[in-house]
């Protein structure tokens, strides 16, 4: 039988918030496959359809260029939090994210030349090892390039997220609108923009939690409770189907008008 370790019940029950028996239960059964654990807990009932969402921790920070049709949102990792609040790492992460609008990956912005003799690679090493003395690594790049490029983080800089728009030019607002939406997409995390976009395998995975929770074998029922809790699945996790986390009346797509949404990143 398998002997789950302490830190792999404490992950689970971070991301399920199951009880901590429950946890150890699913992870016996599921011989220590996390997303197996996950299933386990969801057809028990103690998990909920957000659970196999992965979350992380860090520090968040955007950059969007001037003509606001370039933004970047990068994530950096360091031992503590109090280094995060630290005037030199602050500063440290405005250089990495104005440079970061010059570049098309984290392996470029590693390279990039923030003066002759210095790339950002050693500029964050030289922090490593002679000011912060603790470990630095920028984990996370992401970027998207657009008509219009708007952007949410949070005040806690662990949580952000950019948004691109395209048809936008006889919109009023858009800047009002680019951050609600994208506030939106740090809120609910969404996994696609559209039904669309939804991986395969995640709707089989659904459907087959609900089929598991079904007690009945009506055949013309179990196809109407599996229709209705899909759409409900969809309503939750498609970004254009969502309601309005502001105004639950309001879907997005309706919201947001003849404005189109291009693509979305999101960093946690």
């Amino acid at each position: 039988m398998y002997k789950p370790k302490i830190s792999e019940i404490t992950k689970l029950r971070k991301s399920t918030n199951s009880g901590i028996k429950d946890c150890k239960k699913a992870m016996i059964e599921s011989n220590g496959n996390f997303e197996k654990a996950i299933d386990w807990l969801r057809k028990k009932g103690v998990a909920d359809a957000t659970s196999f969402k992965k979350t992380n921790e860090g520090f968040v920070i955007c950059k969007i260029n001037k003509k606001k049709t370039i933004g970047v949102l990068l994530k950096i990792s360091c031992e503590t939090d109090f280094v995060t609040k630290n005037s030199t790492f602050l500063k440290m992460a405005k250089i990495l994210a104005n440079n970061a609008i010059f570049c098309k990956s984290k392996d470029e912005l590693l390279l990039f030349k923030i003066k002759k003799n210095l790339s950002v690679k050693e500029m964050i090493n030289h922090h490593i090892n002679n000011i912060i003395k603790e470990q630095i690594k920028l984990i996370s790049f992401e970027r998207i390039q657009s008509e219009f490029v708007g952007y949410y983080v949070h005040h806690s800089n662990k949580i952000g997220s950019i948004v691109g728009f395209y048809k936008y030019k006889k919109i009023k607002g858009i800047e009002a609108i680019s951050k609600e939406i994208a506030m939106q997409i740090v809120a609910t995390n969404p996994i696609g923009l559209e039904k669309k976009d939804i991986p395969r395998d995640v709707i089989k995975r659904e459907k087959n939690i609900i089929i598991n929770n079904l007690l009945f074998k009506n055949q013309n029922l179990i196809k109407k409770i599996i229709i209705g809790k899909l759409n409900k699945f969809f309503n939750e996790n498609v970004l254009l189907d969502q309601n309005l986390i502001t105004d639950k009346k309001i879907y997005i797509k309706k919201f947001i008008k003849n404005l189109k949404i291009s693509s979305y990143k999101r960093i946690s």
